[in-house]
């Protein structure tokens, strides 16, 4: 993988740094960025995306299963990278995995969803508590009764209340009541196969029932004569209309439709959405000053960019090395045991010698090619992508980077006071986004063929 565009930006906006102050940068960051945060996506893509259950007893499927990845993903990003095709190493790893795993078992050893919704629940409380606490306290500020003088409040008053009222939920929720949340959960609720089991169950009267008590509900459902009940989703039962409510939305439907053949909805205009753009859009030039002050935040920036890389594509690149040493040194598909920092530390010389050596190519098409970038704008695009890569590594999800910086290099220059985003070049990355998934997968997956005819 070559990962140049974490300081294409730094590179090219204003002369900020020669292109070999880029690249020592890049590879200490790197560096720094998989060893100290790389585990916790390394973790994800080994064990997470193949079901590795299904490779018990099976392990040599699984290690020239690795091999393939290897192969088909870095034979697809040296392609990519000398056409200057900034595709996602993310993407690449992923696709030639599955590719692989279907050729051996089909679709059934991936992992398709992650079956840990209490996790993700609790992960996601503080954010809802804050979102519901913050938006229920500013619609009781904002305008508010003028009995106890909350009519006269300024609006910034107000935000700042609801604000800092959702965080202080939102910090309560998670340092106090998320774990002691969890630990009553755990205790009493009975696990899932028992729930199935219980709302599956048939009585002897013919009718469907839960267990008898306050906390749950009867349902009666019409059984078959052989003992099991007729298939009926609960999503059925939910969306059934009468004809007359049926007809009455379609009529309403026309009269919207008619009403808004001369662009408006009801009283309300409709708004191009240019006028986004415009609200967030400069229309002075930037004074050349105070943008040079940039150039030493950008540099800030790049740093934290390619640290928040490392942390996040080099994992992603060296995970199946990791599981083929974890294979053997482990002698099992489990992996029981963390990512070894040496192996980290390895996967980040590795990019390290990609960028040095091809890191060229795709930095002037990120950096030059598709859009004009200055000091205040390389800024805001590196700290963007970084902090979105950043908070992802943390939570071990393997996101795009390239996606991430190039999404941010055309917001800014959509929002720039002379905005030119070459689409073309725009265009072209896409469309190798979209082939990387399957072209890694069919290269892994014939590498795997080949394999399977001579080892298996």
């Amino acid at each position: 993988m070559i990962p140049p565009t974490r300081l294409a930006q730094a590179l090219e906006a204003g002369d900020v740094l020669t292109l070999q102050q880029a690249y020592l940068l890049a590879s200490l960051f790197e560096t720094l960025g998989a060893a100290l945060l790389g585990y916790q996506v390394t973790d994800t893509m080994r064990k997470g995306v193949v079901d590795l259950a299904i490779y018990e007893g099976r392990e040599k499927e699984l290690v020239l299963g690795q091999i393939a990845v290897l192969t088909g993903c870095g034979a697809w990003l040296l392609i990519a990278t000398f056409f200057k095709m900034p595709v996602s190493t993310t993407h690449s790893i992923v696709g030639a995995t599955i590719g692989y795993s279907i050729l051996l078992h089909g679709t059934d050893g991936i992992r398709w969803s992650k079956n840990r919704p209490l996790h993700c629940g609790l992960i996601l409380l503080p954010f809802l508590y804050f979102l519901c606490i913050s938006v229920n306290v500013f619609a009781v500020t904002f305008e508010g009764s003028h009995y106890i003088g909350l009519d006269k409040w300024p609006l910034w008053a107000v935000l700042s209340l609801s604000f800092g009222i959702g965080l202080i939920a939102a910090l309560i929720t998670r340092f106090f009541v998320v774990e002691r949340l969890k630990n009553y959960i755990l205790v009493n609720t009975s696990d899932g196969s028992e729930q199935i089991k219980v709302v599956s169950g048939v009585n002897n009267s013919n009718s469907e029932t839960t267990r008898n008590s306050s906390n749950y509900r009867r349902i009666s459902e019409p059984v078959n004569n052989n003992g099991t009940t007729t298939e009926k989703s609960e999503t059925t039962l939910l969306t059934q209309k009468s004809a007359s409510e049926k007809s009455k939305i379609e009529e309403n439907g026309q009269e919207m439709l008619q009403n808004n053949q001369n662009g408006s909805l009801g009283n309300a205009s409709i708004r191009p959405a240019s006028s986004l753009l415009s609200f967030f859009r400069s229309s002075k030039p930037e004074d050349p000053y105070a943008s040079r002050l940039f150039t030493f935040l950008q540099v800030l920036t790049a740093c934290f960019s390619g640290f928040a890389h490392g942390g996040n594509d080099v994992s992603n690149a060296i995970a199946p090395l990791v599981s083929l040493y974890a294979i053997y040194d482990e002698g099992s598909v489990h992996q029981s045991k963390h990512t070894s920092i040496y192996l980290l530390l390895y996967g980040a010389a590795g990019m390290c010698v990609g960028l040095w050596l091809l890191g060229h190519r795709v930095i002037y098409t990120v950096g030059e090619n598709l859009t004009r970038i200055t000091p205040p704008g390389g800024f805001a695009i590196e700290f963007g992508a970084a902090i979105t890569v950043l908070f992802a590594s943390k939570l071990g999800l393997p996101i795009s980077s390239t996606q991430c910086k190039v999404g941010s290099v055309v917001a800014v220059g959509l929002v720039q006071a002379h905005p030119v985003v070459h689409w073309s070049v725009f265009r072209n990355i896409s469309l190798s986004w979209l082939v990387t998934l399957p072209i890694a997968g069919l290269m892994s997956a014939g590498v795997m063929f080949l394999l399977k005819m001579i080892a298996l």
